[in-house]
């Protein structure tokens, strides 16, 4: 196959042939030399940035960019190497390598390309059914990588993996999405460090009332929650008279069953059937469809209201707020 001779077109020309390439190719290309190397690092710094998400299952890293999404994965299965294209979600052009070390190396791999392509993983997926050793070596090097992450999802933890999921949220800050999916046993003790935009917990035994007072993210979905209809109510109250939560703008949490709004609603309140919050129930997060009475009530300042419903979804019956 003949070579050909990108380095030397004139800097117009070549920089269109960089525009075309995905970041996996410039990486290649900037190993060629150092000339290259400073370049495709000089062409990159101009650059749309790539959106990069790590998972440690795999292990993979995924550059997304406005209409394709290229994933590097590692992988011990020798059989298993090779390269494919899925283009229904979003255009994935997936490369799988042969590793004996497949964290080791795909770690290496990116510490290079965010020197060359000045990238930063934005999104990270962990899962903690790995060793405990492994667990640790992946958290000390993506707190190495800046200490910050707009989203983090949680998966596969257990009460042996605990005490890691902890360390691993006392030293990365969560600005976006924070999602921990995991099993937490009830004697479980975690803060949910810093104010995310978006908190999901989907078994949230851990938290008792008083903790969920601390709680300052936007958006909240507790599952699985010990907190009571009761405390419930104590929250609404609390919220009304401006003393917590002034930030929040949707909440869901499980309940015992439609009936538990009886308790929660002793409050000053007022019925609605307004159909513009019907559809805003039904969107994302709460994904419920509106089949019971809607409560409306006001913030002692007048400033803000928020209208309640109880709900189901196929775990359950979950209390459902929206600021508004």
């Amino acid at each position: 196959m003949a070579t050909f001779p990108l380095l030397q077109l004139p800097l117009v020309a070549m920089e269109n042939v960089l525009w075309t390439m995905s970041p996996f190719e410039l990486n290649e290309v900037s190993m060629a030399s150092t000339r290259a190397k400073g370049i495709v690092k000089n062409f990159s710094r101009s650059k749309n940035k790539f959106s990069v998400e790590f998972s440690n299952q795999g292990p993979s890293l995924s550059f997304r960019g406005k209409q394709n999404r290229w994933t590097l994965r590692m992988t011990t299965n020798k059989g298993s190497a090779g390269f494919f294209q899925f283009r229904e979600p979003d255009n994935v052009n997936l490369i799988v390598k042969h590793s004996t070390f497949p964290m080791n190396d795909i770690k290496k791999w990116f510490d290079y390309a965010k020197e060359v392509l000045y990238c930063e993983i934005d999104k990270v997926t962990f899962d903690f059914d790995f060793s405990r050793w492994e667990n640790i070596q992946t958290i000390d090097w993506l707190a190495g990588q800046g200490g910050t992450l707009n989203k983090l999802e949680v998966l596969k933890n257990n009460a042996d993996s605990n005490a890691e999921v902890k360390d691993l949220l006392e030293r990365i800050h969560i600005t976006g999405s924070l999602k921990l999916m995991g099993e937490f046993q009830r004697d479980f003790q975690m803060e949910i460090p810093g104010k995310p935009a978006f908190l999901r917990i989907q078994n949230a035994q851990f938290i008792n009332y008083d903790q969920f007072l601390r709680l300052k993210s936007p958006v909240i979905i507790l599952w699985k929650s010990i907190i009571t209809s009761q405390e419930i109510n104590r929250f609404l109250n609390s919220w009304m008279s401006c003393e917590t939560h002034l930030e929040l703008e949707k909440f869901q949490i499980n309940v015992s069953g439609p009936d538990a709004v009886n308790e929660i609603m002793d409050l000053p309140h007022e019925r609605t059937n307004d159909p513009n919050l019907i559809h805003a129930f039904e969107g994302y997060p709460h994904s419920i469809r509106v089949v019971n009475e809607m409560f409306t009530i006001e913030k002692s300042d007048g400033k803000k209201k928020a209208t309640v419903t109880v709900g189901q979804t196929w775990s359950g019956w979950h209390f459902n707020l929206i600021v508004h």
